[in-house]
């Protein structure tokens, strides 16, 4: 089958298409025929040997956590899918593998696809909807009524994000470029500043949560814009971030937590309910064909990308 691999820690240009065997399903697992995945700053970082700590230095590695597709295949002791559902999902851990033509998950780690999305559109809102969701629900308690600050609202979780606030009955500050300010008020914002005119830092309101998806922003600068019982959620894997939630771990007033997102088939369902209902959608900035993953990656770290990037997979 052809996939996207690399043999080495680089810049894009060590992602190569090549020819490698198809994955072996064990009696617990299924076959997907991927038709879309999708490139997130988890698979540059990996790529750049960022997270070599978590992902090991083992190659070839593939990129890709997110996918869109049809199941080919299904294990003896599967009964709850079969051959010809059409899937979404994500894949948990630090090894990816949904930029090919077939891939082998978990039960859990896929979810039907909702109804209305393309598998382009599908592919975009596994890992950036599932983050977003398990950060407001599991780690800052979300309630209606508070006020949500998302710092980098523009981009593949932000733009999310945004949304996922506004259905848990928040009001939303987005921060992000001014040139984006339309298009996050399009999605439910209240409020957009543009950080470079704004110091967020300074703000004179106050936020119960404080989302920082662009990840620039320390516990100790967010910290005097927290209500008393505020929380900071961070998606970076950064010593100071380690810190910090652990120095308020046991704190009754402000804190600061960690998201790393994990595959739920049940928080897959409740994405895909909102968006059939038409609550919740996702945003592609750029689709890329497979051949072009380079082109992708390069993209992605411009760090200038509204919403996601996808590639597809003939």
């Amino acid at each position: 089958m052809k996939a996207a691999i690399f043999d080495s820690f680089g810049d894009t240009g060590v992602v190569r298409i090549a020819d490698i065997p198809r994955p072996q399903i064990s009696e617990g697992e299924l076959l997907v025929r991927v038709h879309a995945a999708a490139v997130n700053p988890k698979d540059t970082f990996i790529r750049k040997g960022y997270l070599k700590r978590y992902t090991g230095e083992t190659f070839p590695m593939l990129p890709g956590f997110d996918y869109a597709g049809e199941i080919a295949a299904v294990g003896s002791e599967i009964n709850d899918f079969q051959v010809g559902d059409l899937v979404y999902g994500m894949l948990d851990g630090w090894q990816g593998a949904t930029c090919a033509e077939f891939l082998a998950i978990y039960p859990d780690q896929a979810s039907t696809k909702p109804e209305t999305l393309s598998f382009i559109n599908a592919a975009a809102v596994p890992l950036v909807s599932s983050t977003a969701l398990q950060a407001f629900r599991d780690e800052a308690g979300l309630q209606e009524g508070h006020e949500v600050c998302i710092n980098g609202a523009s981009g593949g979780v932000g733009s999310v994000a945004v949304q996922i606030a506004k259905i848990m009955g928040a009001r939303v500050t987005a921060v992000s470029r001014a040139e984006n300010h339309e298009f996050l008020h399009g999605l439910g914002a209240d409020v957009c500043l543009d950080y470079r005119e704004v110091d967020i830092t300074r703000s004179e309101r106050l936020f119960d949560v404080f989302f920082d998806v662009f990840g620039n922003h320390r516990f100790e600068a967010i910290e005097p814009i927290l209500t008393k019982e505020g929380i900071w959620v961070s998606t970076v894997l950064q010593s100071h971030v380690f810190e910090s939630v652990a120095a308020t771990q046991t704190s009754r007033g402000k804190k600061a937590k960690l998201v790393i997102v994990k595959s739920s088939r049940e928080d897959l369902d409740l994405i895909r309910s909102w968006i059939d209902a038409g609550r919740l959608k996702p945003i592609v900035h750029s689709v890329f064909p497979l051949d072009q993953i380079q082109a992708a990656h390069a993209q992605q770290e411009t760090k200038h990308t509204r919403g996601k990037l996808v590639i597809s997979i003939p």
